[in-house]
């Protein structure tokens, strides 16, 4: 029986072949160009014969090799369905989060690698929901949702508290100047989230008398909203801690130390019971644990 040639140099071979190109198959298959070279030169050695004609940068099959690609691309296919057919692989639970884009965004993608480290057998699935939705209408283990926590029927835990502030960007402030007195907001350009009512909590907070109804626009989405503020705008009322790293980082100012506490939060709402009970107990405790005294409700 002829020997055969290496499995490496032959894995290298059918993925340089297939995508047309060393580079891809290199990245490909996890090696680096070098490698892929090497070991099509090595086969092209074992076999004395010519598998590729090079053209610059760009590679071309030849006859022979067209005809040892064909049968390698068979050969590897029926080797991963026998090894997928006789392994067993561990078993990965999906859990469904139902959340809205903006949490998802800046509380808890920043934690995303840590989930994944702590549960490596959990095939995570984020499902973005609307504003006004109740979490009895969501198909979700773990429903992460804006309220009072008052959920019948569902175990609600509370997951955030928000503090609001007024915050802007440097390039605002540099432009406009800095707001001296919390009177001295109704001369800058304000962006409302949702409705007015965070801004007239504020204002009523920190003893400003308002003569009328507050101007500027109202925008629904708290992505859009701070995207304004950033590029100067307006000023918003940002939500603590969701808008912590553009405080740290200066991309927002925080412009008073005054802050309105709001009578709502963020919970963490799940069904008294489901198929997956253990792991959505383990990664609701995770989650849980993620809060620090400070922010926790």
């Amino acid at each position: 029986m002829v020997n055969l040639p290496s499995l490496p140099a032959l894995r290298a071979f059918e993925a340089a072949a297939r995508l047309g190109s060393f580079r891809a198959a290199a990245e490909a298959i996890g090696v680096s160009p070098t490698a892929v070279s090497h070991h099509i030169r090595g086969l092209e050695a074992y076999l004395n014969i010519r598998l590729f004609t090079r053209d610059g940068r760009q590679v071309h099959l030849t006859d022979e090799g067209a005809r040892l690609a064909d049968g390698a691309s068979q050969a590897f296919r029926i080797l991963e369905a026998t090894v997928n057919s006789v392994a067993r692989w561990p078993e990965k639970t999906t859990i469904r989060i139902a959340l809205g884009p903006s949490f998802a965004t800046r509380w808890l993608l920043p934690r995303f690698a840590d989930f994944c480290a702590k549960f490596p057998d959990v095939e995570l699935k984020l499902v973005q929901t609307p504003l006004m939705v109740s979490p009895q209408n969501v198909d979700a283990d773990i429903f992460i949702t804006w309220g009072d926590g008052r959920f019948p029927g569902m175990i609600s835990e509370p997951l955030v508290s928000v503090l609001s502030a007024p915050v802007a960007s440097p390039a605002l402030l540099d432009r406009l100047g800095h707001p001296q007195s919390p009177a001295d907001l109704m001369r800058f350009p304000l962006i409302h989230q949702r409705d007015t009512l965070g801004w007239n909590a504020w204002f009523m907070q920190a003893g400003v008398r308002l003569d009328g109804p507050l101007h500027g626009p109202v925008i629904e989405d708290t992505n859009v909203v701070l995207q304004a503020a950033a590029s100067g705008q307006g000023i918003v009322m940002g939500w603590i801690p969701l808008i912590d790293t553009d405080l740290q980082s200066g991309v927002l100012v925080q412009l008073f130390d005054k802050t309105v506490s709001e009578n709502r939060a963020y919970y963490l709402v799940r069904p008294e019971a489901g198929p997956n009970d253990k792991v959505t107990s383990a990664i609701s405790d995770w989650l849980l644990a993620q809060t620090s005294p400070a922010t926790a409700v």
